[in-house]
């Protein structure tokens, strides 16, 4: 077991959290059930210090926008991030973006005008309404960066469900600016820019998470019959027990599995979207 929950440990320290699926929709021979997956996780000594600092957080309102354990990333680490990532293509974009000064005051106010907008939002938006998105956008591109600096050193530091809200929030923001046929060009390229950086580490992020999901079905199947526990503590290789093959098969199909590649293909088609509509908009694409 030892051997197993090291493998775990060492996926779930590159990214926890990310996403969360129920469970599988149709049982099988080895159905795995959400109490096996819970006693997985519970011996992950990562999963529950996270989930114990956190449980006091409110994930909701302005908290994102203002505060998280760590605060904002010193200059020094912010550089550093900035001079190891001089190859990436948007490295002059995160430079600008981290450089801009947006404050608390400004933000809240802001943040009057587009909370209450989301991708259901159907009025002509106003000058106020689009200028008020774009300082949110400018925060959500630098909460991202702060994120990313973080990441490598502090393995899930910040709030478990910090980057879901990111990608949620900007998703909530396409659809917004496409069904409103918002038509401002600075929105719409800040929000692309941003969208394509976004979804380089989303998708890497999300990979993490699959295999973090994968490993803990693995334990749990593992754990819980018969069949790969005796093979296992007879040191015989589990993946070669012609019983694996069918056990794999079930936990491909489980609606958890899959949503990942939906996931994964949704996030992708909405930035082919945005780009789409900028194109008919004869709007200039970032590259």
């Amino acid at each position: 077991m030892k051997m197993k929950l090291n493998k775990i440990v060492a996926l779930t320290l590159l990214g926890m959290g990310v996403l969360g699926f129920g469970g599988n929709a149709v049982a099988g021979k080895y159905e795995i059930t959400e109490e096996m997956i819970k006693k997985v996780e519970e011996k992950l000594p990562e999963f529950h210090e996270v989930k114990y600092k956190n449980k006091h957080i409110q994930h909701t309102g302005t908290d994102w926008y203002f505060e998280h354990r760590y605060g904002t990333p010193t200059k020094e680490r912010q550089e550093l991030w900035l001079e190891n990532r001089k190859t990436n293509p948007y490295h002059k974009k995160h430079k600008e973006w981290l450089s801009q000064k947006i404050s608390q005051e400004k933000l809240k106010q802001a943040l009057k005008l587009t909370s209450p907008l989301n991708k259901n939002t159907s009025k002509t938006l106003s000058q106020q309404e689009i200028q008020a998105l774009k300082t949110e956008t400018q925060v959500l591109r630098q909460q991202f960066l702060n994120y990313l600096i973080y990441t490598p050193v502090q393995h899930n530091a910040l709030y478990q469900d910090k980057f879901r809200f990111l990608y949620n929030r900007s998703k909530d923001l396409i659809i917004l600016i496409i069904d409103n046929k918002v038509k401002d060009k600075e929105l719409l390229e800040m929000t692309l820019e941003y969208r394509k950086a976004l979804e380089e580490d989303f998708l890497q992020e999300h990979n993490r998470e699959y295999r973090r999901h994968l490993a803990v079905l693995e334990t749990a199947l593992i754990d819980n019959f018969s069949i790969f526990t005796e093979a296992e503590k007879a040191n015989k290789p589990v993946h070669k027990i012609p019983e694996y093959k069918e056990a794999r098969k079930e936990i491909n199909n489980r609606d958890d599995v899959k949503k990942f590649d939906i996931i994964a293909e949704d996030y992708k088609r909405l930035n082919t979207a945005l780009e789409q509509h900028i194109y008919l908009l004869d709007v200039k694409v970032v590259n």
